[in-house]
């Protein structure tokens, strides 16, 4: 068998759930082969793991105390896709595949509920297809090829995705705390799309004696884990609470710094724009994975502010003629959920 391998029909290999993942599996032989059957299998599932150390004691048959490391291990999946078919199969078990090339169709259907691909340093979300060569008295032969899923995530129909933010920070400073530095952050809307640029406009008011040189902005992107401890749980495929150990990332995805000059008594406006990256998990949440963005500004050394982004893959109208009023200011964290349908269980979201 000189050649085993898939094809996707679209070259790209990426998908937006709800759409057909088609293809073929191509066999080109010498000779014809023995074989019972041909399975293509198509999978998809969040998956994080890690495993921590613990330093545990007793006593031994002598009563003697001793000390030893037992590993845990956390594990938490979710599964978004499984299906099998068989594009041939040998009827009476003396059918050969014939010499020549060989190639055999497949279609399968994307769940809407599918959420990006990701890989992140402690979990993962993969989708692939695998094809097995069922061989009588032989090895089987099998092959693997993955391919991504992007949804597709139009900001128009998430309201808050408008929504101008400002924040402000304050810094006392003087003997008697009464020299003040003062910044004020807005930024136009909340939702981005990749490759989008983020305009960033900071005032500042500094009434300290010292000068402020650096202006500074971060996109940043936070995700977080969640797994439960391995063999704590009577159905390990359905994901609680309970027994569930929690990890953070934190990745800066795009930086800018600029220098500045504010003077004492003096009140300047900074202007910054950022570039959100391509390509970009967009963001979302489902039970064991959330991945989140925030822009951070920073002034001097101790002025800060964060904004929470929403990035998407379809990108606000700039035909909004009314303005919504503010809807954050300062830090903090959303918790309000997507108004899009989910038609599935387990469903991913852009909100907790």
């Amino acid at each position: 068998m000189e050649t085993f391998e898939i094809e996707y029909d679209n070259p790209t290999r990426v998908y937006a759930p709800g759409e057909r993942v088609t293809g073929k599996v191509i066999i080109r032989n010498s000779h014809s082969l023995n074989a019972l059957s041909l399975k293509v299998c198509i999978h998809g599932e969040a998956h994080n793991f890690w495993r921590k150390f613990e330093n545990k004691g007793k006593f031994d048959k002598n009563g003697r105390w001793y000390t030893f490391s037992e590993h845990i291990n956390y594990d938490s999946r979710i599964m978004y896709l499984n299906g099998v078919a068989k594009p041939w199969s040998s009827l009476d078990g003396t059918n050969k595949i014939p010499c020549g090339v060989n190639i055999f169709p497949f279609v399968f259907q994307l769940p809407l509920n599918c959420p990006p691909s990701f890989e992140g340093s402690h979990g993962s979300i993969r989708y692939s297809v695998h094809v097995e060569l069922d061989r009588p008295w032989r090895f089987n032969a099998d092959t693997k090829k993955v391919f991504s899923v992007i949804p597709c995530t139009d900001l128009n129909t998430i309201p808050k995705a408008v929504n101008p933010m400002i924040a402000h920070a304050c810094k006392h400073s003087g003997f008697l705390g009464n020299r003040e530095v003062k910044m004020k952050v807005n930024i136009p809307k909340r939702g981005f799309i990749a490759g989008e640029l983020i305009p960033i406009h900071i005032q500042i008011t500094n009434h300290s004696k010292k000068p402020i040189n650096e202006a500074k902005a971060q996109l940043i992107q936070h995700v977080h884990y969640s797994a439960q401890r391995a063999h704590s749980h009577l159905f390990p495929q359905e994901h609680c609470e309970k027994h569930c150990e929690h990890k953070t990332a934190r990745t800066v995805m795009a930086e800018i710094e600029k220098s500045v000059r504010v003077e004492c008594c003096t009140d300047v406006r900074v202007d910054l724009v950022l570039v959100v990256p391509q390509p970009l998990t967009p963001s979302f949440h489902i039970p064991i994975l959330d991945v989140d963005y925030v822009v951070s500004v920073e002034m001097g050394e101790k002025l800060k502010c964060e904004f929470p982004l929403i990035i998407g893959s379809v990108p606000v109208s700039q035909m909004v003629s009314i303005v919504p009023p503010p809807a954050f200011v300062g830090s903090s964290r959303d918790p309000e959920k997507s108004h899009l349908g989910q038609l599935l269980t387990l469903p991913y979201s852009l909100f907790r």
